[in-house]
Formats: structure tokens, sequence, C-alpha cells
């Protein structure tokens, strides 16, 4: 190997454009380093040549992205409210003066075991659906500024669930036709059985 050199310490063969970065690497606190690299240093053609500069991060650059990325998350929060009143399936309540503010419980049961309803159906940020729920106990909050009622089958259209086809459907414990059209009023429980709930 005509392009190598031996260590002046170690006697290990290194690269001519290497020697620098052995001694300093292996070599650093040897009594003889410092005037082995000033000797090297003088030398020319010593050092190779970078192929191409370091990449530099700037504090501003780090700002910017971070402004960015901060800018877009909070785009995502910001927007229902900038256009209140425009959810899906049903317009957004706004305020309090309510028409009414009724609670159904719901029970959902798969092959004979209870289903959890999810807390948070119908909440979204920026908007609040008429039919809701707040926790996973079941009971459904139905606030709404419009004077009309909503049905079971409004709470599956915004959970995003198939209503499908219970076997059985009990309204305050007497059996009724399974319907999505049933009415939710006020302290009723609702109780649907499924052989599989989708």
């Amino acid at each position: 190997m005509a392009n190598t050199e031996r260590c002046p310490i170690c006697n290990v063969s290194v690269k001519r454009e290497n020697l620098l970065r052995h001694l300093n690497d292996t070599h650093p606190r040897h009594p003889d380093t410092p005037k082995i690299r000033e000797r090297l240093k003088a030398e020319p053609g010593r050092v190779a040549a970078k192929n191409a500069a370091p990449i530099r991060v700037r504090t501003w650059q780090v700002a910017l992205v971070a402004l960015v990325a901060i800018g877009i998350v909070g785009a995502y929060y910001v927007a229902p409210f900038l256009n209140p009143g425009s959810s899906e399936p049903f317009p957004c309540v706004s305020g309090t003066n309510y028409v009414y503010h009724w609670h159904t419980q719901l029970r959902i049961f798969s092959n004979g075991v209870q289903v959890t309803i999810p807390a948070s159906v119908g909440i979204v940020p920026g908007c609040l659906e008429p039919v809701h729920t707040h926790d996973t106990s079941g009971l459904i909050h139905i606030e709404t500024t419009v004077a009309r009622t909503y049905t079971i089958g409004n709470f599956f259209t915004v959970w995003g669930k198939p209503f499908g086809s219970p076997t059985q459907m009990l309204v305050n414990t007497t059996t009724v036709s399974p319907s999505p059209s049933v009415v939710l009023y006020d302290q009723e429980t609702i109780e649907l059985h499924y052989p599989s709930f989708p």
C-alpha cells in the first residue's frame, strides 16, 4: 500500500490523509502528539480535501420549523371554531339556550355481553352534537337548541355505527319492535340485544 504511512507512536499502518486523525483519536495524551501534529500539518497535501461543507442547523431554522408545526396543530384544533354549526350529521349545539336537555340510558348487549359505549361520542373540538356522550356509562345526552326530537338511529349515526338488526329491543323494560326510529326521551332506558354487535 503505497499511500500509507506508519504512525510514529504505535507503528500502525495508516492512510496518509488519516494520520492526523489517528493521532488525535488514538494518542491524544501522548507527550509527542502535539509536536508530531504540528510537523504533519505543515506538510503539503497532508489533510484530505473535504467533499462538502458540514450541515449547519441554525437556531432560527429550528424556530421556524417549530412555528410551522405549532401552526398546523393549532389550525387543526381551531378550524371547527371558525365555522361553528357546520358539523355532520347535525348542526353543532351553540350556547346554553336549550329547548330541552334530556338523558337516555343506553345498554347494548352482544351475545349476552354488555358493550361499552365510548366517551365523547358526538364531541369534537369546537362542536357538540345534539346527541352525545360524556363518559362510558351509556348515558346519552340530548341537548338541543332546535325544537325537534332525536332517535336512537340518530345517535348511531353520530357514533358512526350501523343500527343493524338487533334481536330484541326494550324501552323501560317493555319489549318493542327493534327500530332506529325509536325516539330518545328523558329518563328512559333503552336496551338492545344483538347476536354480534358491529
